[in-house]
């Protein structure tokens, strides 16, 4: 069988969360023969890291860099595309369906190469929005909904230039493949959907976060009939995705709510959880001396690692000799969020207690030089760091987000997000009393092998491959069985 793995910016560019999701998935179903798909930023792609023998090409899809222009009449298109996303009702996601599907159609190029692992060659059609006076077309289709914020010439230009950017992958050409396996929805659903209404191709929808409400975190500092524009396209694509998917299959329960009240079938709608190999993670017996709380994940906003520096102030305040480690990448682009991150420290008076140690190999070197593990994030799926936590039989204190609370359970302690004092106060509880720690940690160990293995992840995902695609597929003994 073969499986188009459709990405936005992670597998095999960047690594964790998704991107662990996805390393499982290719290594761990060797029934399945892939071709990844990874939408980047511009035509330089960053080096890859060796792939697996499993994926048979790797096909990146620039949104920026060199524009391949249209060569046909496209503005009933992109007119029905903008006045569709505007709206709100049933009516108004057939109309932008059919707009973004006549541009599906039109940005058909002769079928390209593909990268291959060791290639450099790639299939793209032309950009579908390309060369068209998309700003007037969507100051004509703003004028129709008058709730909306006022949109400047020049808002209608900015937004213009990223709405023909957000299209392109529409143009995107796979080669002979089953099914298609989104990661998330947004641009990478535009892949999907687009092989979907040319060749038939079935196709799967998994999201770790939400991707819609992480848009609206992400859209800061746009004017507001910009921000309005972007909102209203990927409310509009997100909604389209979920109706169209044959198997939505969200990580937790959190995710499968919002994937039905925007439009998601409840029969199409399986939720796997992500798994961990407990073999990789196997249980810390030994804790630090010194009460440490460890965190692992990238520095992004969406971490709110501030929340986190500011309750460990409050931690100092009661038990001095507290410390914080904090393990993970700072990822391009959020090289001033860390330099806050940092600042907030010594205004605190606590940077002396904080360690920022960089990557890790493996998240367990982390956990070990804690005696918890924080999660203070703002958004969530259902994050790796939890349930490798979990695995190796650490407490945890997270914060309220996603699908956190349903995979903690009764082995953790969950307080609300952005609430530096109730997260102080969960971990001076666990630090000060080893007896609950403890309690907490056989717990947690036991709740990721009745929950959260490997093994009953990817037999999970390849029961459905073999749904979707009509035939089955070898598992091989790492996907092992359902128990």
């Amino acid at each position: 069988m073969r499986v188009a793995l459709i990405n936005e910016g992670t597998y095999p560019y960047a690594g964790g969360g998704v991107s662990t999701w996805c390393d499982h998935l290719v290594r761990g179903l060797p029934g399945v023969r892939w071709h990844l798909v990874s939408i980047v930023a511009g035509d330089n792609a960053p080096p890859t890291p060796l792939l697996p023998s499993t994926v048979d090409a790797l096909q990146p899809v620039p949104v920026w860099g060199a524009e391949r222009a249209a060569r046909y009449p496209a503005e009933r298109a992109a007119a029905r595309m903008c006045r569709g996303m505007l709206g709100n009702t049933e009516a108004d996601l057939a109309v932008f369906t059919e707009g973004l599907r006549e541009l599906a159609f039109a940005a058909v190029a002769p079928r390209a190469w593909f990268r291959s692992a060791r290639g450099d060659r790639r299939g793209i059609g032309r950009h579908p929005l390309v060369g068209l006076p998309l700003a007037e077309i969507l100051l004509d289709a703003w004028a129709g909904s008058p709730a909306l914020p006022r949109l400047t010439l020049r808002d209608a230009d900015d937004a213009a230039v990223l709405l023909e950017h957000a299209v392109r992958p529409l143009a995107a050409r796979l080669p002979d493949v089953d099914l298609c396996h989104a990661n998330a929805n947004g641009l990478a659903a535009l892949v999907a959907l687009a092989a979907k209404w040319r060749d038939g191709l079935p196709f799967a929808l998994t999201e770790h976060g939400v991707y819609l409400r992480e848009r609206y975190f992400a859209t800061g500092g746009l004017a507001p009939g910009v921000k309005a524009a972007l909102l209203r396209f990927h409310r509009a694509l997100a909604r389209l995705a979920y109706k169209e998917a044959a198997l939505v299959a969200p990580v937790s329960g959190f995710n499968r709510r919002w994937a039905e009240r925007h439009g998601a079938h409840p029969a199409r709608v399986t939720v796997i959880p992500n798994g961990v190999d407990p073999q990789r993670f196997a249980p810390l017996d030994i804790e630090p001396a010194v009460p440490t709380i460890t965190w692992v994940g990238r520095i992004d906003p969406l971490k709110d690692l501030e929340t986190l520096i500011r309750s460990f102030g409050y931690v100092r305040a009661w038990l001095p000799g507290a410390r914080l480690h904090l393990a993970g990448p700072v990822p391009a682009g959020n090289e001033d969020y860390a330099a806050t991150c940092r600042r907030l420290a010594a205004d605190l008076q606590v940077a002396d207690a904080v360690t920022f140690a960089g990557p890790v190999a493996c998240s367990r070197d982390a956990f070990a030089a804690g005696n918890l593990i924080a999660l203070s994030s703002v958004s969530e799926g259902m994050p790796y760091t939890v349930i490798e936590a979990m695995m190796c039989g650490r407490a945890t204190v997270s914060t309220d987000v996603g699908g956190v609370a349903e995979a903690v359970g009764d082995a953790g302690l969950v307080v609300p997000p952005r609430d530096p004092r109730a997260f102080a106060a969960a971990c001076l509880e666990l630090l000060t009393e080893p007896a609950r720690r403890a309690e907490l940690a056989v717990r947690a160990r036991e709740r990721a092998l009745a929950e959260f293995t490997l093994d009953r992840c990817l037999s999970t995902y390849g029961r459905h491959y073999a749904a979707l695609a009509g035939r089955p597929i070898l598992t091989g003994s790492t996907a092992g069985s359902t128990a």
